[in-house]
């Protein structure tokens, strides 16, 4: 399909009717403390299941680019972080507030929003069909190796544990293991029951780990000290925010560049992406002992490569089929169940699919200037006054239609329910859902590219094959390398904490 015809696709009424809408509805779920992106986008698979592919993956791309604005809401307003991902946010947006530059702060979010958003997708537009073309050059082998590193790095980087979120991934993995073995015809961990020998469907699973669960831990929070939020007027915050974004583009383009960057990495996503960002504003600015007492420039920085980081975690994703991050990961999940496969393909196949949901996202990154301005910011402080108490039971039954409509049986209530307990027990004790959800999503393409790269190994006499290839031994020593980075950081941590207590020992002995 011509560029012309893509943009027209993507500019069509019904098509920006359902950006619009998503992309609110992605704002106020991110505003929601502990109710993330991939909770946003999780609840929404359902209903854009049975969608044509390009509106069904717009209305969740432009959810995932909403909620990577809205979670700043609350961390301005509350001090309450929507994700990790705006926890530096909350450094100088919540003194702001206490300034009485509430509305300063949160328009310096949105700004910092829509540029990053927008400079991240316009970077995967651009290099995506690069990095397509040269993923042709990958066979079942490479395939498979990638899919080990998108599951190591996101499980080793889970909660700072290594050990928890590998237990994670492989616990995902040994789910998604349940059902008939595509190349054998058998059934497999079914314990005789004829309900899993379909398998465990991916979308009651995924609404159970990240929207159940979550509800589970919200309801188990206290909440009696949560302040009310308020606005307040500030009749010069736009010009002051605006003033700020032209006298410190510096911070714009180095927070941008940040977030794309750390989103192209597996299993970094916006978390490390906001925090080296804001990390690096102050170590470059003059008076950088002035951070965290309501610098605007500290909220840009997070805010900016927070939705930077969006474009740049769909880069693998669409090129190589390995997302940055688990938000992508949902969102590859939904590509696959509309029969598209990630690669050169997603150009090639005429459909234009491809092009289009990347001018859509950066319709939607724009969008969120005047959609953020007019309304997300009035509508975020009026949903985050609703006790939980109210908003949980909500919650929980939109997700147990979206389970029954998707499997059109209780069957697919049940693996929601089942999983959604299971998955906030193992949250208490420290493996979260991300991983599990990884797994879940690359185990059977791991398995699937392992059983074809055997197959070939043995039609071609050797299984060195599977190892000894150019761009394989390149990504096994990636897999390494994500693995024993987070051991050197865990022992490097220990032993300055040993160090630390040593010298505050030393120091009361002298005393």
């Amino acid at each position: 399909m011509p560029f012309s015809e893509s943009i027209a696709a993507a500019m069509d009424p019904t098509i920006l009717l359902m950006i619009a809408l998503a992309t609110v509805f992605g704002a106020i779920i991110g505003a929601l403390p502990g109710f993330s992106s991939v909770m946003a986008i999780s609840l929404l698979l359902p209903v854009v299941y049975p969608m044509d592919p390009l509106m069904g993956l717009l209305v969740l791309g432009s959810i995932y680019m909403g909620a990577m604005y809205g979670d700043a809401n609350a961390a301005i307003l509350l001090n309450i972080p929507g994700t990790a991902s705006s926890l530096p946010t909350t450094f100088d947006g919540f003194p702001m507030t206490q300034q009485g530059r509430a509305k300063e702060a949160l328009l310096a979010a949105l700004a910092g929003s829509v540029f990053g958003g927008a400079v991240g997708i316009l970077v995967l537009l651009f290099t995506f069909g690069a990095l397509a073309e040269f993923s042709l050059r990958f066979g079942p082998q490479e395939y498979f190796w990638l899919t080990v590193l998108g599951l190591t790095t996101i499980a080793a980087l889970s909660e700072g544990n290594m050990l928890k979120g590998l237990v994670g991934g492989g616990l995902g993995i040994a789910i998604s293991l349940i059902g008939i073995d595509p190349y054998w015809g058998m059934p497999r961990f079914t314990f005789g029951q004829s309900s899993l020998i379909s398998g465990v469907h991916l979308i009651p699973a995924l609404l159970g780990l990240f929207c159940v669960a979550q509800v589970l831990s919200s309801l188990a929070s206290d909440e009696r000290d949560r302040p009310t939020p308020e606005i307040g007027a500030q009749k010069d915050a736009l010009a002051k925010v605006m003033k700020a974004m032209g006298r410190r583009w510096d911070v714009l383009l180095r927070s941008s560049a940040i977030g794309v960057v750390i989103g192209m990495l597996p299993g970094a996503g916006g978390p490390i992406a906001s925090t080296i960002s804001y990390n690096e504003t102050r170590r470059w600015d003059r008076d950088s002992a002035s951070f965290g007492k309501g610098r605007i420039e500290g909220v840009m920085a997070s805010e900016v490569a927070n939705n930077a980081m969006v474009g740049g975690s769909l880069i693998p994703m669409m090129a190589l089929g390995i997302p940055g991050n688990v938000n992508a990961a949902v969102i590859l999940g939904a590509l696959m169940s509309f029969g598209m496969r990630p690669g050169m393909n997603l150009i090639s196949d005429g459909s234009g699919v491809a092009m289009s949901f990347m001018i859509g996202l950066l319709i939607s990154s724009i969008l969120l200037a005047p959609l953020g301005y007019f309304l997300i910011i009035r509508v975020s402080t009026l949903v985050l006054r609703i006790p939980r108490t109210y908003l949980a039971p909500t919650i929980l039954v939109f997700a147990s239609v979206g389970a029954y409509s998707v499997t059109n049986s209780m069957f697919g209530v049940i693996i929601m329910a089942a999983l959604g307990i299971g998955g906030y027990a193992f949250r208490r004790i420290g493996v979260e859902a991300a991983p599990i959800g990884l797994g879940l999503i690359l185990g059977p393409i791991a398995e699937r590219e392992f059983t074809s790269s055997l197959l070939i190994a043995q039609a071609q006499g050797s299984y060195l094959t599977m190892v000894f290839r150019p761009i394989s031994l390149v990504l096994i020593a990636l897999c390494v390398l994500s693995i024993a980075t987070p051991l050197f950081l865990s022992l490097r941590n220990k032993r300055a904490a040993r160090l630390g207590g040593r010298l505050s020992a030393g120091g009361e002995a002298g005393k």
